[in-house]
């Protein structure tokens, strides 16, 4: 997959979907986290949608 498929990709998915604003209304319940929810989110669906193994 190169790179522009993937910015075409992402750019689809955050018009149609909305996808960065709700990523970034996610929570948990874990108190003062290193990482953010929203990070960890986009990482998963990142790698669910380009089909990576982990």
């Amino acid at each position: 997959m190169n790179k522009r498929y993937l910015k075409q990709m992402l750019t689809y998915f955050s018009k149609v979907y909305h996808l960065g604003e709700k990523i970034k209304g996610l929570k948990d319940g874990r108190i003062n986290p290193q990482i953010e929810t929203s990070t960890i989110s986009f990482i998963v669906l990142f790698t669910f949608i380009c089909r990576l193994k982990s």
